[in-house]
């Protein structure tokens, strides 16, 4: 949370294009990124889309049952056989074939990130999402304000993968 309390109502931040919010935020906050560190940081989710084409059309060379295996060890020989023979996935299955291919992928991670700003009138909470550009920096993106950390919480759940700490 910054220490500064701006001179503006909520609704007047709130009723900024998307654009203008990250105007304000970069002249009024030009730090913003400091704060999406340590206790801003909230967690990840993966948005990537993942072409399933891709391990279905070539079950062998991306190891499609053994993938599906790693997420469901209780799955029996019987069925591990039927998928390398080309049998449809099951919901679940589907489910555990993305889990375990976003697990490996650490590129295609977004971070959660948070602080809270203070108005005249209460405070937004500011959301960005991070992605790693190399092993010690992130560039952090805003996506959108709320009014409540219950309502940021909610939107971050919905996300593909997601997981806050």
């Amino acid at each position: 949370m910054t220490k500064k309390k701006f001179p503006q109502k909520i609704k007047n931040f709130l009723d900024l294009s998307r654009e203008k919010k990250v105007e304000w935020i970069n002249n009024n906050i030009p730090d913003f990124e400091m704060y999406c560190h340590g206790e801003g940081y909230l967690g990840a989710f993966y948005p990537v889309d993942i072409d399933l084409n891709k391990y279905l059309s070539d079950r062998n060379e991306y190891g499609l049952s053994g993938l599906i295996v790693k997420q469901d060890p209780e799955i029996d020989n019987e069925r591990i056989q039927e998928i390398d023979a080309g049998a449809d996935l099951t919901k679940a299955e589907t489910y555990f074939l993305c889990q375990s291919i976003a697990q490996n992928d650490f590129n295609g991670w977004l971070t959660h990130n948070s602080f809270e700003i203070d108005f005249l009138d209460g405070n937004v909470f500011l959301y960005f999402q991070g992605e790693s550009i190399n092993k010690n920096s992130f560039d952090f993106k805003f996506h959108r304000a709320f009014t409540t950390y219950k309502s940021m919480l909610e939107f971050i759940s919905e996300l593909p993968f997601s997981y806050v700490e």
